[in-house]
């Protein structure tokens, strides 16, 4: 069994073995399984203990959950900490405790993002357990499906807080990473132009 909140509910505690209220509150009570009071009639169990009564060895201590944030230019940071702030409430909602930000201003459709190069790193070295965006096109553009597979297969999940497309900030981005693709081409293609002009000047000197 893979348990992949930090936090369980009593009753999420129940389902998990198989157990009515009376027999975990006797649990409980005996020091069998510990939790955490959060007044007379709620309690939350830590995974840990959870996997320890389940006979679970800790082989994935250590591994994080981490928050990957992205904007495309620097007029959106507002939007940058909205993003961050967001993904830490559903975290802290949902019993995870986060132990990393990945938080940069990129094109998605850049290939050699500084902080998602270092996030893959971590996936790589099975160092990351869960990854939290708040929408898919935040962590790639393009080909985020092959990204989810992959990390699938060093047992990292990708969770999505929205799996729809917001499509006026999908539209305005994908606009802007075009128009910073067309502009990158014909700039470089001037400075090609412009170099084999020189040339040319030389040989016609030389002629002369």
């Amino acid at each position: 069994m893979i348990l992949t909140k930090d936090l369980y509910s009593a009753k999420e505690v129940q389902e998990i073995f198989g157990v009515t209220k009376l027999t975990l509150s006797n649990w409980r009570k005996s020091g069998k399984l510990s939790c955490i009071k959060l007044n007379q009639r709620n309690f939350k169990y830590r995974k840990e203990d959870i996997e320890n009564l389940l006979g679970i060895k800790q082989e994935k201590q250590n591994r994080m959950n981490v928050i990957y944030c992205r904007v495309s230019c620097a007029k959106q940071k507002d939007d940058l900490k909205k993003q961050e702030q967001l993904l830490k409430d559903f975290c802290n909602t949902n019993g995870y405790v986060i132990d990393k930000c990945f938080s940069e201003i990129a094109s998605g459709m850049n290939e050699n993002r500084e902080q998602f190069n270092k996030l893959i790193d971590l996936v790589i070295e099975n160092k990351v357990e869960n990854i939290f965006i708040s929408f898919k096109d935040r962590l790639t553009r393009f080909g985020f499906d092959y990204f989810k597979n992959l990390f699938e297969r060093f047992d990292c999940k990708i969770i999505v807080l929205n799996n729809l497309v917001n499509e006026e900030n999908f539209q305005k981005e994908l606009t802007e990473d075009l128009i910073a693709i067309i502009h990158h081409f014909s700039m470089k293609m001037y400075s090609n132009r412009r170099k084999q002009l020189k040339e040319v000047q030389k040989i016609l000197e030389k002629g002369t």
